[in-house]
């Protein structure tokens, strides 16, 4: 006989991540509420926000997130030239001997 598999346990990141896409259609709701969509969920938004990449606001009651693609553009190119030095120190770094 078969049995039936136990679901687990929902973390309370999951509960907050379907909480917080309960308006979204349900594929996008059960990425959001698995394991490991809540977590990267929770900590990416909040970065976008305080990047100013996305806005979030409240109309009616009902919130709307807004997509900065000119700030958006400007922290890629920021953050590639920020590895583009990195890397050079590290070539730097492992060309003077040391190891």
């Amino acid at each position: 006989m078969a049995t039936k598999k136990k679901k687990s346990k929902t973390s309370m990141s999951q509960q907050i991540a379907g909480m917080a896409t309960m308006g979204l259609p349900a594929p996008v709701q059960k990425v959001a509420a698995s394991k490991w969509g809540s977590k990267i969920l929770l900590i990416a938004v909040p970065i976008l926000v305080a990047s100013g990449i996305i806005s979030i606001s409240f109309t009616g009651g009902l919130p709307t997130v807004n997509v900065n693609h000119e700030r958006a553009a400007a922290v890629g190119r920021d953050l590639s030239a920020e590895a583009y030095k990195a890397a050079e120190r590290v070539r730097d770094y492992g060309e003077s001997g040391y190891r």
